[in-house]
């Protein structure tokens, strides 16, 4: 049910690597175990952030429930993202988003 899509004007030169790093750090910081966790990442789109195109990215994070701790988890996917991507905190921006379970699909059903 946790769902984050990375989009990045950065090359991923190791995809898996991000892959398990995101999958990982979504797990632990949102408390939800890492056999629900879905990642996708979009690299090397055209983007720019405060009228530049240096690196940046933003995070569009989707669940059944939010984290309690918010600046937390914040904190953990940019640093995740800093060590990955070598995106600066100050130019990733988290979209969070609290989904019903009546509207989230999974296995020919909703949760």
């Amino acid at each position: 049910m946790p769902y984050l899509n990375i989009v990045t004007n950065q090359p991923v030169n190791d995809e898996a690597a991000l892959l398990k790093a995101a999958s990982n750090t979504v797990a632990q910081a949102s408390g939800k175990p890492e056999s629900y966790v879905m990642i996708a990442v979009e690299s090397k789109t055209a983007m720019s952030f405060a009228g530049s195109t240096e690196p940046t990215a933003i995070l569009d994070y989707r669940s059944l429930g939010l984290p309690a701790d918010r600046k937390a988890f914040s904190d953990a996917l940019c640093s995740m993202i800093e060590q990955q991507l070598g995106v600066a905190g100050s130019r990733i921006y988290i979209s969070m988003t609290d989904a019903e379970r009546q509207n989230w699909g999974w296995d020919h059903s909703t949760f």
